[in-house]
């Protein structure tokens, strides 16, 4: 299954989603029933839910917008070194590599959830295609959320790289991905996520790396 959401970017009317939190899917469904049902529009929705337990805090403000278009900001911080992108369950693992590099380096990063690399990458296809030139090309909602600032960006989901890989073209900044890349595995949580590079550690190595180069 890591390839699944790599395979829903490339069908046209196919909205592919990866949340991690309840008021994401909640907003997704939502939005979903709204574009279908009301509006009769022709497209169809791709969403993948796990079955791990955790907690599930509270709808932030202004989230809306951006758990809709692909990414939102979930942690702010006064001086950051680096930006961390998670996609689904993977993004607490994000949370807490960020909670890792503050504890033991002293190094603050922000935090974004990631709902869809493939609606950003959506819409920054379709500003280019609209754009007479790169100058006149509205900046799309990555630009907003990931603008050229120097720091680092780290994104880790629970599929093949090549997903994240789907918004490099509009990062700026440089941009490292991780992701389940290989053959499939059985095993806990922890030791698969340890393996395949996507959990806290391999997250805060990857940004620590980053940060030094």
């Amino acid at each position: 299954d890591g390839t699944s959401h790599l395979s829903a970017s490339t069908i046209p009317n196919c909205r592919a989603y990866d949340p991690c939190y309840a008021y994401e899917l909640a907003l997704i469904v939502e939005d979903g029933m709204r574009r279908m049902v009301t509006e009769q529009q022709d497209v169809f929705y791709y969403v993948t839910v796990m079955n791990e337990n955790y907690a599930q805090p509270t709808l932030p403000d202004g989230a809306r917008e951006g758990v809709l278009r692909g990414m939102h900001r979930i942690r702010s911080v006064p001086n950051p070194k680096v930006r961390l992108l998670g996609a689904g369950t993977i993004l607490r693992e994000a949370i807490a590599a960020a909670d890792l590099l503050l504890a033991e380096h002293g190094i603050e990063a922000d935090v974004f959830s990631v709902t869809s690399f493939t609606e950003l990458r959506r819409e920054a296809i379709t500003l280019e295609r609209k754009a007479d030139d790169a100058r006149s090309m509205a900046h799309p909602w990555i630009a907003h959320q990931l603008p050229v600032n120097g720091l680092p960006v780290i994104a880790a989901s629970d599929y093949v790289r090549a997903v994240p890989d789907l918004i490099r073209p509009w990062i700026g900044d440089r941009y490292i991905t991780l992701g389940t890349d290989g053959f499939g595995r059985s095993d806990t949580r922890a030791a698969l996520r340890e393996f395949f590079g996507v959990d806290r550690k391999s997250i805060a190595s990857a940004a620590l790396a980053a940060i030094e180069r």
